[in-house]
């Protein structure tokens, strides 16, 4: 987890420490800004990150806001003399010398990056926007950064960058074009269970830093738990948080897998008053005010405080619904086609909804927030499967194939456990509700439930949330940058 601002076409160093400024939660420790003939550009990290924020060599500066699961297989195959303990900033300088752009497709993982050689500054994010990154252009400069909060510093209008594509400044974005790799360097294994869980072991020990260990949070659902069980055959080095309200299914069950895992365990256990203390500054950090996306953000923001060490990378099961049909209304898709042309939409909606909560609630808390189950991989495998295996031979189930890869390894309860909506489960969907339905009025929603550019607010509660994002962010391009969860 880094942050990144720059500019091209100008050199405002002061606007760019300004930026860096705001985004000092992304990379508390070190902060690094590279300026040349035609622009600025700065990155943040922190202490466990290896070297500064941003890689420099004869002319050439890189900064990189992300996590490779294949960073050694380039490192070996494409720049066998680099430092294995390098970080991805470096590394993707030496390959970016080696291949150029054509680098981009080779890349399996999360990532933002900035790239300023010679005249050209180059931006690219990944396929499904799991890294973010916005953009502001002008007639005479661009600029970007990280996060809305410091976006909207440099007064321009501004809106994310597009995933899946990168941007020399000046020119048209281009996709990025994935290109094959060998991923498998043995034998595929015989079953979709022993495939999944091989895919899940690599991405989680891949995954881990320079410090070992790992910080998982832990909800009692059937992501979570695999991703703690696969993260507990890497490492003994394992703590777990799980937080709700004191009648909350998740904790209760978050408990069971902690016990039969064997980790260092953490409760963490809230009430409606709490929730609304902390209210203002989730929105903050969470840069929306989507409903569904709201009530998730709290009791993940209350979760990411309770790990004691942000050295360590912190793992979650975000993906998995996604991936592996885990939502109820998959039961209703009868088409195989239709069952994966609906899975790669709610992955490309992710960016401005589950991947962003992600994202903002650990970056809030400065850790680096990482999603093993979405690797280049495990998407892939998880697209190219059909219903028996995503709905058990009935199509009774949820994500088949997933619980049974990991039978063996977490309680039945957890294994048999029905899908819940992360904040049902937590507990604050229906305390939000009923606050945002004493806070609000019938007639102030009735009379302010439209924007402006032909949006509505949705519920009391989306009014609630809409009019605190409102005074963090005073900016219309910022209303136009949040994205709205539609399958609710």
């Amino acid at each position: 987890m880094e942050g990144i601002a720059g500019m091209h076409g100008s050199r405002d160093k002061v606007l760019i420490d300004r930026m860096l400024t705001v985004l000092h939660h992304r990379g508390p420790d070190r902060t690094s800004v590279y300026q040349d003939d035609t622009g600025v550009l700065g990155g943040r990290c922190s202490r466990s990150h290896p070297g500064p924020p941003i890689a420099t060599r004869e002319g050439l500066a890189v900064v990189s806001d992300s996590y490779l699961f294949n960073r050694e297989f380039l490192r070996r195959t494409i720049v066998p003399d680099a430092e294995p303990d390098a970080s991805d900033a470096e590394l993707l300088l030496r390959i970016y010398r080696a291949i150029g752009t054509r680098m981009l497709g080779y890349i399996d993982g999360a990532f933002a990056i900035a790239i300023l050689d010679g005249k050209r500054t180059i931006l690219a994010r990944d396929q499904y926007g799991i890294k973010p990154l916005y953009i502001s252009s002008a007639k005479d400069r661009t600029v970007y950064s990280s996060e809305m909060k410091s976006q909207i510093l440099c007064g321009s209008s501004f809106k994310p960058f597009p995933p899946g594509t990168f941007l020399s400044c000046g020119e048209r974005p281009q996709k990025i074009v994935p290109r094959e790799i060998p991923w498998a360097n043995g034998p595929t294994p015989k079953t979709a269970e022993e495939r999944l869980r091989s895919i899940l072991t690599q991405s989680v020990s891949s995954s881990q830093s320079a410090t070992g260990g790992f910080n998982v949070f832990l909800s009692g659902g059937i992501d979570s738990s695999v991703v703690a069980a696969a993260a507990t055959q890497v490492t003994e080095k394992v703590k777990t948080v799980c937080v709700g309200t004191r009648e909350s299914e998740d904790v209760r069950m978050a408990r069971l897998v902690a016990r039969e895992l064997g980790t260092e365990h953490v409760e963490g256990v809230y009430d409606a008053e709490e929730m609304h203390e902390v209210l203002d500054e989730v929105i903050y950090w969470a840069e929306s005010y989507d409903y569904p996306l709201i009530r998730s953000c709290v009791p993940n923001f209350m979760a990411a405080r309770l790990f004691r060490d942000r050295n360590l990378v912190t793992l979650c099961g975000e993906g998995g619904d996604e991936i592996f049909a885990g939502y109820d209304f998959f039961h209703t898709v009868k088409d195989e086609s239709e069952l994966r042309r609906v899975r790669i939409e709610l992955l490309q909606g992710g960016r401005s909804t589950g991947f962003q909560r992600v994202d903002r609630m650990t970056a809030a808390a400065s850790l680096d927030g990482r999603m093993p189950l979405m690797s280049h991989e495990m998407i892939e495998f998880g697209l190219g499967l059909g219903m028996k295996d995503l709905l058990g031979p009935k199509g009774a189930n949820s994500k088949y194939v997933l619980r049974r890869a990991y039978k063996d390894l977490l309680p039945k309860e957890i294994v048999w456990r029905r899908k819940r909506k992360f904040s049902d489960g937590a507990g604050s969907m229906n305390l939000m509700a009923a606050m945002a339905e004493k806070l609000v009025s019938d007639r102030e929603f009735e009379m302010r439930g439209k924007l402006r550019g032909g949006k509505s607010v949705r519920t009391k509660e989306e009014m609630l949330y809409y009019e605190i994002f409102r005074r963090h962010f005073p900016s219309e391009s910022a209303i136009s940058s949040v994205g709205l969860t539609t399958r609710i």
